[in-house]
């Protein structure tokens, strides 16, 4: 398993409708239940807020020796699945507590290359617990992708999928929230919305002119020491393809792949690699949106982000080798670039 914890994005694949996919193309996803029973767990409900952007599918794996796409759809709700786990792994010591997920990413991707298949399952998620007061409390949150690699991944994928989301209940159940900070129920159907406002990014009027070399740079509005002397722009477009400072009375090209963003005339722009350049972000419903290509190919580690390819309604993969531009959002966890819609 990968953490994602310094994002550094190459995306992966083309997004594509679920509708192109026959709808009696599905492969069925369980979660799977450990051995052994907790021997001290404090929650004995679980409830689910499902916030993914999709939430039809699972995402898409493929099957068969053709490799065959289907959508992945749970018989079983997502909801009674995460019920069914904690019920399996309570022992005899368990109290009468409820925790709430609120589930941000949990999908499955594959890419097939001349000798392998890569297999991919995103998950992203908060849990709180619930107070004697009827308040919430945080309890823990997961930002992580499985990267697995063999000739034949879907039962591997799925299996080791499966693992992370049971060790992440398993592992919460059997500890008290520190309750600094208390939510209502709405609240946590808002939790996005309450994060945002934490970041200086989400939060502040006007945004600090200046190079930010990463997300986290970026979220805080801390820009590095140096100064954009100016800004050369692709024909009239809003897409910057060189950035240049002074040094010693004289201009010097910056380059663009040591930048995760910049403010450049009250504007936020945010670089591209596929297009090596920085494309403008327009604040919007208070999230920053964007257009740029999505690169529909990948090389083995290029996944350190999954939200790159996971998250865009209706859609994961497809094997096509060209790029086409999507608008896109940026996640405000870990700086990842969230495919929304192809823009034609």
């Amino acid at each position: 398993m990968k953490k994602i914890l310094n994002p550094t994005l190459i995306l992966l694949g083309i997004m594509f409708s679920v509708s192109m996919y026959s709808q009696k193309r599905t492969e069925d996803f369980s979660i799977s239940f450990p051995d052994k029973k907790l021997d001290k767990s404090y929650y004995k409900a679980i409830k689910l807020i499902d916030a993914r952007i999709d939430s039809t599918s699972l995402g898409i794996v493929q099957k068969g020796a053709f490799n065959t796409k289907a959508r992945v759809v749970p018989t079983t709700n997502l909801n009674d699945q995460f019920q069914n786990l904690l019920n399996n792994i309570n022992g005899e010591n368990t109290d009468d507590g409820t925790i709430v997920m609120y589930l941000k990413q949990l999908y499955f991707a594959e890419i097939t290359g001349a000798f392998s298949e890569h297999g991919y399952c995103y998950f992203q998620a908060y849990l709180f617990a619930k107070n004697e007061d009827g308040t919430y409390s945080y309890l823990d949150k997961i930002d992580s992708v499985i990267d697995h690699s063999s000739m034949d991944v879907t039962k591997a994928t799925m299996k080791k999928g499966s693992e992370m989301v049971s060790d992440f209940i398993s592992r919460n159940v059997s500890k008290k929230a520190i309750q600094t900070d208390r939510y209502t129920f709405n609240d946590l159907k808002n939790f996005d919305e309450i994060e945002k406002q934490k970041l200086s990014l989400y939060n502040s009027p006007e945004l600090k002119e200046g190079i930010y070399p990463d997300y986290n740079s970026f979220k805080n509005l801390q820009p590095s020491e140096k100064t954009i002397s100016s800004a050369k722009f692709y024909g009239k477009t809003n897409k910057i393809i060189k950035l240049y400072e002074t040094i010693e009375g004289k201009e010097k090209e910056i380059k663009k792949n040591d930048v995760f963003a910049i403010v450049y005339n009250g504007s936020p722009y945010i670089y591209l690699p596929v297009e090596n350049a920085l494309v403008k972000a327009e604040k919007r419903d208070g999230d920053f949106y964007f257009t740029g290509k999505i690169k529909s190919t990948a090389k083995t580690g290029d996944v350190v982000l999954a939200s790159a390819f996971f998250g865009i309604i209706g859609g994961l993969l497809a094997s096509q080798s060209t790029s086409v531009p999507f608008e896109q959002k940026l996640d405000y966890i870990n700086g990842g670039f969230i495919p929304i819609k192809e823009v034609k």
